[in-house]
């Protein structure tokens, strides 16, 4: 009977054990049948890229989701039933989505598409200080010129699609070679060696201290950023003007295709394909092909043809939800003639001289004068450490070879007009160079006694090797080229051609940085900002053409501080902004390319210029972003210049002077309606030589208070844009820039010149027709001429219009 009363017991703990493993787990089952969850992407609506960060709130609850770096984002343990998500993000307007409805023990999927916001204020940029800020918080005027901006205004290259903001200049050399001046700052040679030019944030700069774009596709650019001003605290060499990067597309969350013919003028075609989307659920990619054929505006009697191919490949990856990354790689490929420029000739233009000899003539040795050929790889990967701290890490190189062919674009004195004959300098060169980038940086946004700051520091390595040669071909040796009839041009024949060895330089480049910068809030209208980068450069050069010449090197140091305020006039619950910034900076660039290194050159006394910027300025918004304004007063001065000077078919570095600059810039939009956007913005410059003198074997020349080459002293643009239904939009753009004094002596001067450009693009489903022409009018200008001696110019592009068919699928 005990062992019965026993088993009882055990049968009834057992019976009760039971029933509470059956309570809990209905328990747990009922808990997750009434919960699911909501996962999907955030994209921006006008061209459906994905919005990296955005928070994902569910409405009434503590439940929040981050979108990670393709888009994605997923939020568990949301109740079962009817939801509203709250989405915002920088830069974005906050959107709250309609009620969705989330299944119990299942997952509910959405597509959010995010609005820019109209206040440009609120606006992100990354270009000015290496981390997103909006642009009304960073202290110095920066503009974005997004994709649809690009495509509706039907421009082909990168100088057409910035060519509108406040005081930039376009200057063309040969027709080929295009460079962006910001600030008003002088064209000396080569391209973008006042402005940085950087691809994803990764610099594009070569051993000349310049950027060189031919078919530089803007086919994959997200965007473009323009950060006016010196910027040499982060970024180092050549940020002086100010700093231009190409954002290139991100892939979509989505499968995406479009491809673009665009047709035209002076045999234009050109097409574009591309391809996104999602890899399975870690990552993107995004691919695209583009090929174009030209045959010029030029007139005369050779063919002129220009051919230019490109590819591109993106892939993004989210290995874990702290880290993600991207990989790029990008190929260009260029085969071209080149221009003559127009004759000068005591002053006058010669086809004002000789009307017979037409302004757009070709002189070139007939063929391909000209290839580029670019490989670029680029990768990133940033670690988040904790909430506060982040690791990012960037790689590039790059594999260059420009190639000038039989080249003849360089003409000039003696000229004997009675024999309608100048000189020609042809000459062959061809310089290769490896580009290796390495950066890793530290972003942090810590909260310090009760306020709120961020901090970057970080270094960069850069190593360039290159090998440069050429010739010089000539039939006349007191001159080293040869005459030519401008009306009736027949180059010598290949046999009777003299050569002259030049270069055979093996050099090397290197470039250290440290870099930092640490913005401090004390209160929520005001923002500190302190930084500063250190730069060591190592050059060395070898002249493999002559027999025993020893390795020749020059090392120098530059620190570049930077401090600056931004105030906010007026508290954040008000509908206008007004903020007032002031900063001072320090740049430098370096006095000359590895590749100009000789023996004896300690007879060159040759210095790193150092430049010293002062900056005031306002920008604003008023009734939420209806209208928006800006304007700055800067002061500038470069000191330890080197300039180029020609003699006769080279170009010789000297010490100089001084330039100093001073300006204003004026801007502000008004966005009356959905309908009607207008623009309009001004630069107004003083910039003039310093305390300058050149010194030649010759005799000095004083140039003080000249004014600077190809530097105007206004810049203004203006435009309206006008979408009178959804499926239509209208553009115009018109661009003014004063008078010009060519060479440096202010001998010649350019007039100014005033250009319209016209846009209508015509939505209809999945595709977009543009009509567009640059030059409505056909104004003759020039853009650059020749510094030294105003022996030559180059004519600006006359009308050209296209006509661009994209079709688009989602």
């Amino acid at each position: 009977m005990g062992e019965s009363t026993t088993n009882n017991r055990w049968a009834r703990w057992f019976a009760v054990g039971v029933t509470l493993m059956m309570v809990g787990f209905g328990s747990a089952l009922a808990a997750e049948q009434s919960t699911g969850s909501i996962a999907g992407s955030v994209v921006a609506r006008e061209d459906g890229r994905a919005v990296p960060a955005a928070l994902v709130l569910v409405d009434g609850t503590d439940l929040i989701g981050v979108a990670n770096a393709v888009g994605r984002f997923e939020i568990d343990e949301v109740p079962a039933g009817a939801a509203v998500l709250v989405v915002q993000a920088p830069g974005f307007l906050e959107l709250r989505s309609p009620q969705i409805q989330v299944p119990a023990g299942a997952v509910a999927s959405v597509a959010i598409e995010l609005e820019v916001t109209p206040n440009y204020l609120e606006r992100v940029q990354v270009t000015a200080t290496k981390a997103p800020l909006s642009i009304g918080e960073l202290a110095a005027q920066a503009d974005i010129v997004d994709r649809s901006t690009i495509e509706e205004r039907g421009d082909q290259r990168l100088t057409e699609a910035i060519s509108h903001i406040p005081g930039v200049i376009v200057s063309t050399q040969a027709g080929s070679f295009e460079s962006v001046m910001l600030r008003g700052l002088p064209r000396d040679g080569n391209e973008f060696t006042s402005t940085l030019l950087l691809i994803d944030g990764v610099p594009q700069t070569d051993s000349r201290n310049s950027s060189r774009v031919i078919n530089l596709p803007i086919t994959d650019a997200s965007s473009i950023e323009v950060v006016r001003g010196p910027n040499s605290a982060l970024y180092g060499r050549t940020a002086i003007g100010g700093s231009v990067n190409v954002r290139t597309a991100d892939p979509t969350p989505e499968h995406q295709s479009s491809f673009d013919l665009t047709g035209g003028q002076f045999g234009l075609f050109k097409g574009a394909a591309r391809a996104s989307g999602p890899v399975d659920d870690w990552g993107g990619y995004y691919v695209s092909a583009s090929s174009e054929r030209n045959s010029g505006f030029y007139t005369g009697p050779f063919d002129f043809n220009v051919d230019q191919t490109a590819v591109y490949a993106k892939l993004t990856f989210v290995p874990d939800s702290k880290s993600f990354g991207m990989v790029s790689a990008n190929r260009v490929v260029s085969a071209q003639s080149l221009p003559t420029n127009v004759p000068i000739i005591n002053g006058r233009f010669l086809s004002d001289i000789d009307p017979s000899f037409d302004r757009l003539t070709d002189l070139n040795v007939e063929g391909v004068n000209y290839r580029q050929n670019e490989s670029r790889f680029t990768a990133n990967y940033t670690r988040q450490f904790t909430d506060e701290v982040r690791l990012v890490n960037v790689f590039g190189y790059r594999q260059i070879q420009y190639k000038f062919i039989e080249s003849g674009d360089i003409t000039g004195a003696p000229f004997d007009l009675a024999a309608n004959t100048l000189t020609q300098y042809p000459f062959e060169l061809q310089t290769d160079e490896n580009i290796f980038y390495a950066e890793s940086r530290v972003e942090s946004n810590p909260t310090l006694g009760g306020m709120e700051s961020s901090f970057v520091a970080g270094g960069s390595f850069e190593y360039t090797t290159g090998f440069g040669a050429g010739n010089l071909m000539y039939t006349d040796a007191d001159t080293f080229g040869w005459p030519l009839n401008y009306l009736d041009p027949v180059h010598p024949p290949k046999s009777d051609w003299e050569f002259f060895r030049f270069g055979g330089n093996d050099y090397g480049v290197g470039v250290l940085g440290l870099f930092g910068q640490f913005n401090l809030e004390p209160t929520n209208r005001l923002i500190l900002t302190a930084g500063g980068r250190y730069d060591r450069l190592d050059l060395d050069n070898t002249l493999t053409f002559r027999a025993g010449q020893p390795v020749v090197e020059n090392t120098f140091d530059a620190l570049s501080p930077k401090l600056s305020a931004t105030f906010k006039l007026l508290p954040d619950d008000v509908s206008t902004d007004i903020n007032l910034y002031g900063q001072y900076s320090q740049a430098f660039l370096p006095p000359r390319r590895p590749s100009g290194l000789r023996p004896g050159d300690d007879e060159i006394n040759l210095n790193p210029e150092d430049i010293d910027n002062y900056e005031f300025g306002l920008k604003g918004s008023l009734f939420d972003g209806e209208i928006a304004f800006e304007g700055t007063y800067f002061y500038m001065t470069r000191n330890g210049i080197v300039h180029n000077v020609r003699q006769g078919p080279f170009f010789i570095p000297t010490n100089a002077g001084e330039h100093e600059y001073k300006g204003v810039e004026l801007g502000a939009t008004w966005t009356a309606t959905s309908q009607l956007t207008v623009y309009a913005n001004g630069a107004f410059y003083r910039n003039r030589f310093g305390d300058f003198v050149i010194e030649s074997a010759g005799g000095d020349t004083d140039l003080t208070g000249n004014r600077l080459s190809i530097a105007p002293d206004r810049v203004i643009n203006g435009g309206v844009v006008i979408t009178p239904v959804p499926a239509f939009n209208i553009r115009v753009d018109v661009k003014h820039v004063g008078d010009v004094m060519v060479d440096q002596g202010n001998t010649f001067e350019f007039d100014p010149y005033t250009l319209l450009d016209a846009a209508v693009s015509w939505f209809v489903g999945p595709t977009r027709i543009t009509l567009s022409a640059h030059n409505l009018f056909n104004e003759e200008y020039y853009w650059n001429g020749d510094i030294s001696r105003a022996e030559s110019a180059d004519p600006g592009a006359p009308r050209q219009i296209l006509l661009t068919t994209s079709f688009s699928f989602r």
